[in-house]
């Protein structure tokens, strides 16, 4: 798991900026996989000098409570040192797998915001080996009152670098970004405020999902995709009394567009309205001109 090159296309307008946020995150995400990784090594070297330290041999099984294993060398039992291995070496594993395996088709380098669960996921599992690690290589060991502080901030480190990673890849305005192959996750405005309703853009298509838009939470988010491919044509202009449902919710309530500016996506088929701003019209603008025709734009009269 290891960021090497951005994956996919760019658009040769957008291409130095891009490269310019990945160079960026990925020195992050380095931060947060060599922490992790570092963690993990450390903790196995502990085990390892703790067995050569007391001459501990497979056979000879201690029984010694679970709670024991954070002490002195004297103290660590056989399988509470057996449960530290596997803490730091099977998350390493899960991510790894999860990230090589792209269940949904999709490089894990294009989704910023998988990177927090990573560092989330990982950092937390590592925290108990890294402290385990510490206290046994410390001699006397740490004194009780760091054992919370150290905990923490073994966790928090890989879970800060994730979210450092993020913010330079997605750091507005996202134009550029549009014009890659990043996965991008944003929020759409909701007539009741509460958020909720968003758009999720990944290389060929745009899912909607609409949760609150009708001013109550129904019993799960409506969701419609539209392949970028089909796209005729993008405008923005202000909503008004008279437009459409922009989302039909599972209850079948039709949600109107809050007020504001919307951005019209005109398709072979159909016309979506979405309640986003025009930054969102030029990030989606890019999307689709990466599939080799730019769509037109959309003239309203003044309203």
């Amino acid at each position: 798991m290891w960021p090497g090159e951005l994956p996919g296309r760019v658009d040769s307008r957008a291409a130095e900026t891009v490269r310019g946020r990945w160079n960026r995150a990925s020195r992050w995400v380095r931060l947060m996989v060599l922490w992790c990784h570092g963690a993990a090594a450390l903790a196995v070297l502990a085990v390892l000098w703790q067995w050569l330290r007391l001459g501990v041999v497979l056979w000879e099984w201690d029984p010694s409570p679970l709670w024991q294993w954070g002490g002195s060398a004297d103290d660590s039992s056989l399988f509470g040192q057996l449960l530290i291995l596997a803490v730091a070496i099977v998350p390493l594993v899960i991510a790894a797998r999860v990230a090589k395996r792209h269940v949904d088709g999709v490089d894990w380098r294009l989704k910023p915001d998988e990177w927090l669960y990573y560092g989330l996921f990982v950092g937390i599992c590592e925290a108990p080996p890294l402290l385990y690690a510490l206290n046994s290589l410390t001699g006397d060991g740490l004194p009780a009152w760091s054992w919370l502080p150290v905990g923490v901030a073994a966790a928090a480190i890989p879970l800060a670098a994730g979210y450092a990673a993020r913010r330079a890849m997605l750091a507005r305005p996202l134009r550029e970004v549009g014009g890659s192959e990043i996965v991008l996750l944003l929020d759409l405005r909701s007539r009741n405020g509460k958020g909720g309703d968003s758009v999720k853009l990944t290389t060929d298509r745009l899912r909607l999902s609409a949760v609150n838009a009708a001013g109550g939470r129904p019993g799960g988010a409506a969701t419609k995709d539209i392949d970028l491919r089909a796209i005729t044509g993008i405008g923005v202009r202000r909503s008004t009394p008279e437009d459409s449902a922009w989302a039909w919710l599972p209850d079948g309530r039709g949600a109107s567009p809050p007020p504001g500016e919307v951005v019209v996506v005109r398709t072979r088929d159909d016309e979506q309205l979405l309640p986003a701003d025009a930054e969102f019209a030029e990030v989606l603008r890019a999307r689709v001109a990466l599939h080799g025709r730019e769509p037109a734009g959309i003239e309203f009269d003044d309203r």
